[in-house]
């Protein structure tokens, strides 16, 4: 038992995930007190419980964008300084899109993105963010492997679908390379047959 929690809270990410998840019951709790509070007419306690709930939410977000850029830079040592990085804007996206363009060390390889260990809310904006500086500096073709989906909740795949959906409404061309990844042709204009487009993920699940 003690040797296979050594083992959890040793894999990249993991202590930082297991904050957020303590700061989000923090966070369910203050709110539950807030709402008791304000069913009860106590307005001051109902304030402060909500404030209290709004100050872990924030250490929820910190907490994940930790254990993102921790489990992102054990996943892809090689991939290359941001310079540049467009991120999302207008969205909560934004917050992950410009951690991501700071969160690992120089390198110059971009044929490939490896996304295990992400939530589908830091996926997508690397993605975005990969597929465009592989555009901008002329890469051909590029591998984005989302894994398929063993550790999720029932075995169901919840960051493969995502890509894939947003690889389509790109407009790309992408087709499956084996059970957890896309490879996608970067050359501007790229369509796959028939008109429907795509970028390639290729998703090899450890």
């Amino acid at each position: 038992m003690g040797q296979s929690q050594s083992s959890h809270n040793s894999e990249p990410g993991a202590r930082y995930r297991a904050k957020a998840a303590q700061e989000a019951r923090a966070r369910a709790e203050a709110s539950h007190r807030s709402q008791a509070a304000f069913e009860s007419s106590n307005h001051r306690n109902a304030k402060a419980h909500s404030q209290a709930a709004r100050s872990h939410q924030q250490k929820v977000v910190e907490y994940n964008a930790l254990a993102s850029s921790e489990i992102f830079r054990h996943y892809n040592p090689n991939y290359p300084s941001s310079g540049g990085v467009v991120t999302t804007t207008g969205s909560s996206m934004s917050f992950f899109a410009a951690l991501f363009s700071f969160m690992v060390p120089p390198a110059s390889d971009l044929s490939r993105l490896d996304l295990h260990g992400q939530h589908v809310k830091e996926a997508i904006p690397m993605v975005e963010n990969h597929l465009e500086r592989c555009r901008r500096e002329s890469v051909e073709r590029t591998t984005i492997i989302t894994g398929r989906g063993a550790h999720s909740v029932g075995g169901v795949p919840k960051i493969k679908p995502e890509v894939e959906g947003l690889l389509v409404s790109m407009g790309v061309k992408h087709w499956k390379e084996g059970k957890g990844a896309y490879v996608v042709e970067c050359k501007r204009g790229a369509r796959p047959d028939g008109g429907i487009v795509g970028w390639i993920w290729r998703g090899i699940f450890g």
